[in-house]
């Protein structure tokens, strides 16, 4: 059975996307830690980092990069905690491989990763248009 992220990528089911290429999707988390919190997934719907296809593999370290740049200019936060739970004991909820990548400014708790929500569709939507429009300018 195709997992969420992989239902997300096809267009099943609705994701606020901000980027997507041949390889990678990256999507605003539904439950962020933090407004800006995104996912970066690997369209290969494998679980676990060892089984990433190699050209894959390689571009996700420029991907990561590049997402974090972003959430800097975007939401000016002083950090990005970047968390991969490559699997279940180590948290992994969804057995399709993905980053977390949260805003954090200092005075976090930086191992508090619970989730929350916007305030609202709208503000959701002006994360998601603001991200994707700085990856476009990078």
């Amino acid at each position: 059975m195709a997992s969420i992220f992989t239902r997300i990528i096809a267009g099943e089911i609705p994701g606020a996307c901000v980027l997507q290429t041949e390889r990678w999707v990256a999507i605003l988390d539904i439950n962020p830690v933090a407004p800006g919190h995104t996912l970066l997934i690997p369209r290969q719907e494998v679980a676990l980092l060892p089984d990433l296809e190699g050209a894959t593999l390689a571009e996700s370290g420029a991907w990561l990069a590049r997402i974090d740049r972003a959430l800097r200019s975007i939401t000016d936060c002083d950090a990005v905690s970047i968390l991969l739970r490559d699997g279940p004991a180590a948290g992994q909820e969804v057995p399709h491989l993905h980053w977390h990548l949260v805003p954090r400014f200092n005075g976090d708790h930086p191992h508090h990763f619970v989730g929350g929500s916007y305030a609202s569709d709208d503000q959701q939507e002006q994360m998601r248009s603001a991200i994707a429009a700085a990856l476009d300018q990078q």
